[in-house]
């Protein structure tokens, strides 16, 4: 019990101490390379270092690869759920540089999902609220789990915008995962742990990412924190928790899709720093702004307390009213 103990918390410091200095370098080095993006929500339209998701990706590879020594069990799902999201990193790096079609952006995380499809052999089964278990077969390794990991790594790059805003939501995302894993065994115990120790890679980045923001996640960000949590979800068998927390993002795809997807979250700047939105509301971020005069932090922090009600909501369907 201790060297597990001793194991985890190693992992969660390597994880945190790799994504800052990763961070830090990201911060210095992008510029110089060109990788900036306009920070639009300020009077002054500063560019911000992009590319910030490498320092995530690192953070995470080392977290993962030391939590991998825990057990034999791991040999499994946690390469499984690595190697998703590693794919999905690269489709985002590759979309940073070469500016991918959105047609073609949009479907490329189903392959990524062929290694959780793999691990999940012989487990076709969800159990569903108030329903109960549901067995779909092979229907459960074609369309569930890539569509899952599609969805999921898609979603982050819709609701985006705003300093620290999908990072924040990945924390509480995150940190939702690794309480309800914790309480469970086998495999949604280990994706618990995962869950938990890409946590302080997320934190660690928060700390640039946040308002002020010093970088930018860029699309390898954004798609890789959706595919984490996605790949968490599906390889620790919690579809259930992963279907509440993204409905805040159900709400940003029908809000977009008004706008065929062409639509922003950004928000005009008042001159005594408040955001607003004066026509039709295409981004959730566009709601709270008309909901009063808020800056772009309380912005952030209302939508980070709206994903806090739904994890909570999240951590009570998967472990009381549901059998993990």
């Amino acid at each position: 019990m201790i060297f597990v103990f001793l194991l985890v918390l190693l992992a969660c410091i390597l994880s945190f101490i790799v994504t800052f200095f990763s961070t830090k370098w990201v911060i210095k080095e992008a510029p110089i390379r060109g990788f900036t993006g306009k920070d639009i929500n300020k009077p002054d339209k500063r560019e911000v270092a992009q590319l910030g998701g490498i320092a995530i990706l690192a953070g995470f590879v080392a977290g993962a690869f030391t939590l991998m020594i825990l057990d034999s069990r791991s040999q499994e799902i946690i390469p499984a759920i690595l190697l998703s999201a590693l794919l999905i990193g690269f489709l985002g790096i590759v979309d940073d540089v070469f500016n991918v079609r959105q047609s073609l952006r949009a479907f490329l995380p189903v392959a990524a999902a062929v290694p959780l499809s793999l691990f999940s052999l012989g487990h076709s089964v969800i159990s569903i609220p108030f329903v109960g278990l549901v067995n779909f077969g092979i229907l459960y390794y074609i369309i569930i789990v890539p569509g899952a990991l599609t969805i999921t790594s898609n979603a982050f790059n819709m609701l985006e915008g705003l300093n620290g805003l999908g990072t924040g939501m990945g924390i509480v995302m995150l940190s939702t995962l690794a309480a309800i894993g914790l309480k469970g065994t086998g495999p949604t115990h280990l994706a618990g742990l995962l869950a938990l120790v890409t946590d302080f890679a997320f934190i660690a980045f928060l700390l640039f990412n946040k308002y002020p923001a010093k970088v930018f996640p860029g699309n390898i960000g954004t798609y890789l924190m959706g595919a984490i949590i996605g790949a968490i979800g599906i390889g620790g068998y919690m579809f259930t928790a992963l279907a509440v927390l993204y409905l805040p993002y159900v709400v940003e795809f029908v809000l977009k899709a008004r706008t065929k997807f062409k639509g922003i979250s950004f928000g005009k700047l008042r001159e005594d720093g408040t955001l607003y939105w004066d026509s039709y509301s295409n981004s959730l971020t566009h709601v709270i702004m008309k909901l009063g005069r808020f800056k772009e932090y309380q912005i952030v922090s209302i939508i980070w307390a709206i994903e806090i009600l739904f994890g909570v909501s999240a951590f009570i369907l998967q472990t009381t009213v549901i059998t993990l």
